[in-house]
């Protein structure tokens, strides 16, 4: 049996960051996970704890079909698409806690850091956002990795939770390769991807070239508290942040009538982020792509040029 996401395997231990369907942060969660496989079988076992604005702690299967995973229970039953050797997108369910979960999540190139994202329902009503960054435990005797923690009195309302600017949202540029992946998750090679935002406040303009399963986009999308859309144009829809750090949405590019869901999550440096894209023509998957894009400032003549295209 073909093993897929092996970069998982081992001990990992991190800090999330919880918010509520609003955006607004409800505290920490500290996660621990051990991720053994069974060679024989190629089963996976992972026992879990996380503490923090809801419990959940035990132990849960799967089964490994290389481009997918089959969550057995008895805590997490579900599916997961697995995109390489370290990326998953999940759909499962906690029967302890009643709850449905929308899941991603990346051991980064490294191999010792992991980002991730959970939307995480009863029904169709979100309840919570789950931003994670979990370090390798590498060494049994060794102390574990420390994160700081987040005080919800302190942060209040602030939907950047204490850090002055939506991290995703910035004026900038994000830059990387991105695997490429077919309709049946086999790989296909690489792009390089570059976003480029342009502007500020609730309303800015977002080129990306690319993206390989459509053609480049350049629109314009407005910004309202922790949600983004955009409204005009041959390329519309709307995503929602957590903690200006993640983000989930959906878009469609009209040109080419191909639907994507879109979701990226960004390390609490600021720095670097994940990213997955999910493409459909109707409910028909025709690719995906995921990777790591890291962020920089624009140049003053970037700036410039922005600003005599966006007048033209």
């Amino acid at each position: 049996m073909s093993r897929s996401f092996t970069a998982g395997i081992g001990e990992w231990i991190g800090q999330s960051e919880v918010y509520d369907p609003s955006g607004r942060f409800l505290g920490n969660g500290v996660d621990s996970r051990s991720v053994e496989v069974d060679e024989s079988t190629g089963k996976v076992t992972i026992d879990v704890s996380f503490d923090g604005p809801f419990t959940l702690s035990g132990r849960y299967s799967i089964a490994d079909h290389g481009t997918h995973r089959i969550y057995e229970g008895p805590l997490n039953f579900g599916w997961a698409d697995t995109l390489g050797d370290n990326v998953i997108a999940a759909h499962n369910h906690w029967p302890d806690l009643g709850l449905s979960q929308r899941f991603f999540l990346m051991t980064l190139p490294s191999g010792t850091r992991q980002l991730s994202f959970a939307l995480i329902s009863r029904g169709e009503q979100l309840k919570y956002m789950v931003v994670g960054e979990s370090l390798r435990h590498a060494a049994e005797h060794a102390s574990p990795p420390s994160f700081e923690a987040m005080d919800p009195d302190k942060i209040g309302t602030d939907l950047t939770a204490g850090r002055g600017e939506m991290l995703l949202w910035r004026s900038g540029t994000w830059a990387g390769d991105l695997a490429l992946f077919d309709d049946n998750l086999e790989p296909v090679g690489f792009s390089r991807c570059v976003e480029r935002t342009f502007g500020a406040g609730v309303s800015q303009t977002v080129e990306v070239s690319g993206l390989h399963w459509t053609s480049d986009v350049r629109y314009d999308v407005t910004r309202d508290a922790n949600t983004s859309f955009a409204p005009t144009g041959n390329f519309v829809g709307s995503s929602t942040a957590a903690g200006g750090r993640a983000a989930s949405g959906t878009f469609l590019h009209c040109g080419d009538n191909r639907r994507l869901w879109k979701r990226e999550v960004c390390a609490s440096s600021g720095v670097e982020k994940a990213v997955l894209h999910l493409w459909y023509e109707g409910d028909r998957r025709v690719g995906a792509a995921t990777g790591v894009l890291t962020y920089s400032n624009h140049s003053d003549a970037e700036r410039s040029n922005a600003g005599h295209a966006h007048g033209a």
